[in-house]
């Protein structure tokens, strides 16, 4: 390369005679102390500068146009700064071993910088305004620090660190800016901020202590943040404006921490953490049409927060093999969807929170220990699964307010779960399935109009099954088989309710239905042993019925009209 650009310096010095000036420089120290400096101020001005030795410093200062400097140290002590302003600046320095530092200043078209420091102590700072501008940084060796400073066009800066004590910053002002930050083990940082339009960044950092920061404003940001075998690690992300896309992932580390922060459309986040503890993911999500996704595995005490406003907003969480972890989604809008997975973990959380319409909410625990779900709608036509399986003292929560909303709770071979439904309000459905388990519970209240309400426990002992429904056109059905120790209870106050409790196959069962109201309808069927049946209903129009088939049972049952008064 240095022979070529002196032949054109050669070529253009034949060719141009009548310049007064064309300014070439080269200056070659092989020995202890040097110091070299170079100005140039001119047209066709290049510098050349090769030290070997020990007390290595040169500095080259250049104004004009078509400035190229090069400089190339190997030794102890060295340092180099470079000064061009003008068109065509090009700089090259390469330092080698031991107390390296490099300054490079340009202003003006086409600046081009490369430093390369293989040694001890390196330092590189760029700053670069104009057009065209590109910086490449790469540091190997121990106590790293790099800055690259852009403001103009097409702008692209890349830096890679390998040892020890490695920071990074790049800041990026303009259009189509592209940023890469790639460090090695120990004591990472990096951060990236870009301002403009088709900004894309990427930072990778490989060991302990590391920290990642990318800030980007604009239109068609890309980020994407990997640390891998982290201790310590900490990834943030922060994005506003269109088609933004963000993706976190963090492997093998503790105290993990990853945000996500994306302002706009079309937004896309993604964040994964792998096998540590006390990790804390949190993705907040304003615009439309936005994605989150966060995964967490064997950890402990782990958080998942994400939270979207918008339009067909989707959430998802995935945890694994963790203790008292908690998973957050939290969606205001229309037709968002949100998912929460726990597998394999203990004391585990999972709330999901939406508000708006027509809005799904999934949540699945298997193989949990004292997991909880909460889920809470408010609005319109919303949808709500939660699903338990092979779990032990699970509780399962949903409150839906509104219109038409749809709940649905399965708890499968389980011990001591506990399912609630609560609805309020008018023409939602509530369904709870309780399948070969121990010891489990199902409750559902709804108050309003035409609800409809069903608890299904089948193969399981010991369980219990209350329904209460306030409002009109109310129905509550109650299914036990093959149980022991069971109760269910359905409460009803409204207009033409309708009740049925069957339990069969079971030992020491017992059956209450109360209604007050007009048009009741209340149906009782136990097989079994021991059964108890009580009846009420107090209103107008009412039709009970219990048939119990087995051994001891024991059938109340009270009907009235036209001032009723019932014996305690």
């Amino acid at each position: 390369m240095k022979k070529l650009l002196f032949l054109v310096v050669a070529v253009v010095f034949a060719v141009s005679s009548a310049f007064a000036q064309v300014n070439y420089s080269t200056v070659d120290q092989l020995g202890f102390g040097n110091n070299a400096g170079v100005t140039q101020v001119g047209w066709f001005n290049m510098s050349d500068v090769d030290q070997v030795g020990l007390w290595n410093m040169a500095d080259v200062d250049q104004d004009g146009l078509w400035n190229i400097s090069y400089i190339d140290q190997l030794g102890i002590l060295n340092s180099a700064g470079v000064t061009q302003a003008g068109i065509l600046n090009v700089s090259y320095i390469d330092q080698v071993l031991f107390f390296n530092d490099a300054v490079v200043n340009q202003l003006g078209l086409h600046n081009i910088s490369r430093i390369m420091q293989f040694g001890m102590m390196n330092s590189a700072a760029v700053e670069q305004l104009g057009f065209f501008n590109m910086s490449y940084i790469s540091q190997l060796g121990a106590f790293h620090d790099a800055m690259v400073w852009q403001m103009g066009i097409l702008n692209m800066s890349s830096i890679a660190q390998f040892g020890l004590g490695n920071s990074a910053y790049v800041a990026q002002f303009g259009l189509g800016n592209n940023s890469t930050v790639t460090q090695g083990f120990f004591g990472n940082m990096a951060g990236v901020l870009q301002i403009g339009i088709g900004n894309s960044s990427s930072v990778l950092q490989m060991g302990m202590l590391s920290n990642a920061l990318v800030n980007q404003f604009g239109y068609m940001n890309k980020a994407s943040v990997s640390q891998w075998y982290t201790k310590f690690a900490n990834a943030e992300i922060i994005q506003s404006g269109v088609m933004n896309m963000a993706q976190t992932l963090q492997m093998f580390g503790k105290f993990n921490s990853a945000h996500i922060d994306q302002t706009g459309w079309f937004n896309m986040a993604k964040s994964a953490q792998y096998g540590g503890y006390g990790n804390v993911t949190n993705i907040s999500q304003h615009g439309a049409f936005n994605k989150a996704f966060a995964l967490q595995k064997k950890g402990v005490g782990n958080k998942a927060f994400i939270h979207q406003n918008g339009v067909a907003n989707m959430a998802s969480t995935f945890q694994y093999k963790g203790v008292n972890n908690t998973a957050n989604i939290n969606q205001d809008g229309w037709f968002n969807k949100a998912r929460t997975v726990q597998i394999k973990g203990a004391d585990n959380v999972a709330t999901t929170t939406q508000i708006g319409v027509k809005n799904y909410a999934f949540v699945e625990q298997i193989y949990e220990y004292g997991g909880v779900v909460n889920v809470h709608q408010k609005g319109y036509k919303h949808f709500a699964d939660v699903t338990q399986k092979f779990g032990a003292g699970d509780k399962a929560k949903v409150i839906q307010r509104g219109d038409h909303q749809t709940a649905y709770i399965s708890q499968l071979y389980g011990t001591k779960n506990k399912a609630k439904i609560k609805q309020l309000d008018h023409g939602n459905t509530a369904i709870i399935d309780q399948i070969g388990g121990k010891k489990n519970s199902a409750d559902i209240f709804q108050k309003g109009e035409h609800n409809f309400s069903f608890i299904g426990q089948f193969g399981g002992k010991k369980s219990d099954a209350f329904v209460e429904q306030r409002g009109d056109d109310n129905r509550g059905w109650v299914f036990q088989f093959d149980q022991e120790e069971s109760l269910a209870d359905i409460l009803q106050d409204g207009d033409r309710n309708v009740a049925v409790i069957a339990q069969m196959d079971g030992m020491y069962n017992s059956a209450t239905i109360l209604q007050t109201g007009d048009d009741n309808t209340g149906l009782t069927y136990q097989w079994g042993d021991s059964n108890t049946s009580f009846l009420e209903q107090i209103g107008n129009g009412h039709f009970g019925q219990v048939i119990q088939n087995g051994n001891e049972n024991f059938a109340v049952t009270q009907q009235g009209n036209a001032g009723v008064v019932f014996s305690p």
